[in-house]
This record gives structure tokens, C-alpha cells and sequence, in this order.
């Protein structure tokens, strides 16, 4: 079992020099899955599509031109005649209600909205990005714990060994007891390879199979009081931004709806030639049309304009008020967190204290091994329960740089 677990530290501390050169920071990774996001790359998609929507929108400023040429047979006194005739037709939208304009402002607001709808696709990247590392980071801690253990309490036996201090029940007890550190080892380095993977998956690296994560420094949130940090979330928020712009939109298409009540007003100019007539013929005319019945569809159009335009001022208020509580939320966790933290380390170095003196006692048969191993799996655990309340501490804190608008 020793050479096992010897080679089994060996393979560790060398996969660990051998990946030095594959180490990844957090910023690196939030970097590459923004940048390599399925979701933000669709959005990007959709707003080229909006630019030529847009791009539609403006040519019909333009007047059109059309290419004619047709005839037709007469008969008139036992004669037919044929009358070709072909020119050139341009037709010119003078008067809308100013509709050309809201289609051309409100296709503006959609450009801009996907613009916001990126950025919340790669948001939402970057926080599953933090979720995926820090989880990886509490794995890899708490097996360093496990590790430090084992060689630990194998060093302990090996000299209660030499020393003939145990009997061989108790050194049974010892093999069973290093036996399941290394399965407990063997289990979270499982977990911390899933946890590497999970992190490529997130942010779709796909060709690095040396990749490692690089430990998060010690840090303070920019910002821990809700007065602060609350009007700061406000603005860094794009799902906000892109709620208000909702808005805008269903503005714009409330104002495209009314002017179908107003008159149009058409020019039509068409210079063409006629084969039995000399020289070039012309025909101007104004065309002015104004709806008058039309089976409520424009009066349908209005009001469903301004039902999504309520919808929307709902819905943007109640995004403030989730973004109100996300934030009370992970400000009182971190409080928590760290009070939990401060906590487990003091805890700690008392449950240390503890197993040292129970280890002397073992070596001097003042105690059974049975009441080292209460101790031992008490300090045990205060390690393991210290490492995941310090990764969830920089989890809540980086969340709270995230929300203010900070760079994590």
C-alpha cells in the first residue's frame, strides 16, 4: 500500500510540473469563453441580419425605377393596328406620416439591443466561468488537505511502528485508516479532473489537454455597501439596458402604427415612347391615399403596440427588483461566508493543537488510537470545511465585483 500511495503522490506532483507551462488564470479564461461564446456568436449573427434590415429600411428612401414595354392589338374599322410602347417609370413615396423614420429609428434600437443581448450571453459565460473555477479550486484544496494527511498519519505509523508501540490490531487499525485516505484521494482527484473539464466545456477549449487553473489572489470586493453597490448594478447591467430599450422599441412601433391612419402621398413620373406618336411622351401624376376602412387592423395594431409597451415597463421593473435582491443577497452571503471563514481557521488551529498533542500521546501510550482518530477526522474535516468556505468567500466577493460592473 506504501509504494501505491507513494506513486500515486508522484504522479500528482509531476502532472503538476508537467502542466507549469498550461496554467490558466480566471481573467484568461472569462477572456476565452467570452470571446468563444455559442451564444453571443448566434446574437452576433442576428445583428449582421438587423444591419440589413436596416439597410432595407433606408433604400426605401430612395425613389424606384422600372423598365416598361408593352403593347396591344386595336381593331377599328375592319383594320387591327399593333401599339407598342416602353419607357421608364419612377415612383417616389413622398408624405407616410414620417413611417419611414420610426421603421428606420426603431431598427436602430434593435441593432443596439443585440448589441446589449451579446453581452449578456457572454455574462452569462463569464459567471458559470467563476461557478466552474472556484469549484475546481475547492477540489484541488481539499485534496492538498487529504494528501498532507495521509503522509501525515503514515509517518506517525511508520514510527509508532519502528518503536513497537503498536499492537497488531492497532497497526490493522492504521492500514484500514491510510487505506481510506487514499480512496478519499483517489475521489477527489476525480473530482478536480471533472472540474477541469467542466471549466473547458464552459468556455469551449477543447485542444488543451495539460490544462490547469492558477490559485485566485487575496482580494477586496471595490464595492460591499448595497447604497454603492446597488445604482452600480444598474448600470453594468446589459439585461437592463436591453429591457429599456424593449421599451423604445414598442414606442417606435406604436408611432409606425398611427401614421397607417394618416394619408400617403405618392409621386409618379413616367417619360416613354410610342411607335406611331413622335418624340417622347410624359406622364406625371401625384397620388394621395387615405385609409378609411379597413377592418380595424390598423386601430389593432396601435393598441398592441401599447400593451407590449406596458408589458415591457412591467417586466423592466421587475428586473430591477430581482437585480435589488441578487445584490442584497450576495452581499449579506459574503458577510456570511467570511464570518464562517474566520471561524473554521480558528476552530482549526484548536482541533491542530489537539491532534498534535494526541499524536505525542500515541507515541507515549498516554491514549488509544481510537480517541487520536475522533480527533484526527474532527481536525480532518475543519481543514476540508475551511478550504470550501474560503473558495465560497471569493466566490460571493467576485460575484460582487461582476454585478458592479468590475472586472473579475
Amino acid at each position: 500500500m506504501k509504494k501505491y500511495i507513494l506513486l500515486y503522490l508522484g504522479l500528482f506532483y509531476l502532472g503538476q510540473t508537467a502542466t507549469a507551462q498550461n496554467i490558466w488564470s480566471l481573467k484568461e479564461c472569462i477572456a476565452y469563453g467570452r470571446a468563444n461564446s455559442f451564444e453571443a456568436s448566434e446574437i452576433k449573427i442576428l445583428n449582421a441580419s438587423y444591419k440589413e434590415d436596416r439597410k432595407s429600411i433606408r433604400a426605401s428612401y430612395l425613389p424606384q425605377y422600372n423598365l416598361f414595354a408593352n403593347g396591344a392589338f386595336t381593331a377599328n374599322n375592319n383594320a387591327v393596328a399593333w401599339n407598342p410602347n416602353a419607357g421608364l417609370e419612377v415612383n417616389a413615396l413622398l408624405y407616410s406620416g414620417f413611417r419611414k423614420k420610426h421603421e428606420l429609428q426603431k431598427a436602430d434600437l434593435i441593432i443596439a439591443q443585440s448589441q446589449y443581448n451579446i453581452a449578456i450571453a457572454e455574462n452569462n459565460v463569464e459567471m458559470q466561468v467563476l461557478y466552474a473555477y472556484t469549484e475546481a479550486l475547492t477540489k484541488k484544496g481539499q485534496y492538498q488537505v487529504c494528501i498532507d494527511f495521509y503522509e501525515k498519519t503514515r509517518q506517525l505509523y511508520d514510527e509508532c511502528s519502528a518503536s513497537k508501540l503498536l499492537s497488531p490490531a492497532d497497526g490493522y487499525f492504521f492500514e484500514v485508516l491510510l487505506q481510506q485516505d487514499c480512496q478519499e484521494i483517489e475521489s477527489l482527484e476525480q473530482q478536480y479532473a471533472i472540474a477541469l473539464l467542466k471549466i473547458r466545456q464552459t468556455i469551449n477549449l477543447y485542444d488543451a489537454p495539460d490544462f490547469e487553473i492558477a490559485e485566485i489572489p487575496s482580494f477586496t470586493p471595490a464595492h460591499t455597501t448595497l447604497d454603492v453597490a446597488y445604482p452600480l448594478a444598474l448600470l453594468a447591467d446589459p439585461g437592463i439596458s436591453s429591457n429599456q430599450l424593449d421599451i423604445d422599441v414598442a414606442r417606435e412601433s406604436s408611432r409606425i402604427a398611427k401614421t397607417l391612419l394618416l394619408p400617403t402621398v405618392s409621386l409618379r413620373y413616367t417619360p416613354y415612347y410610342e411607335l406611331h406618336k413622335s418624340g417622347l411622351q410624359h406622364y406625371a401624376g401625384l397620388q394621395i391615399s387615405l385609409p378609411v376602412f379597413n377592418r380595424t387592423v390598423q386601430k389593432t395594431a396601435i393598441e398592441k403596440a401599447t400593451i407590449q409597451g406596458l408589458f415591457q415597463e412591467k417586466q423592466l421593473d421587475n428586473q430591477k427588483e430581482m437585480l435589488w435582491n441578487a445584490v442584497v443577497l450576495i452581499i449579506s452571503e459574503l458577510k456570511n461566508r467570511q464570518s464562517l471563514y474566520e471561524i473554521s481557521l480558528t476552530t482549526l488551529k484548536k482541533s491542530t493543537r489537539l491532534l498534535n498533542d494526541g499524536e505525542e500521546k500515541l507515541k507515549n501510550k498516554n491514549t488509544y488510537p481510537e480517541a487520536y482518530l475522533v480527533v484526527r477526522n474532527w481536525n480532518k474535516q475543519c481543514a476540508l470545511d475551511s478550504v470550501a468556505l474560503k473558495y465560497q468567500t471569493i466566490t460571493q466577493a467576485k460575484l460582487l465585483d461582476f454585478y458592479t460592473g468590475t472586472t473579475l
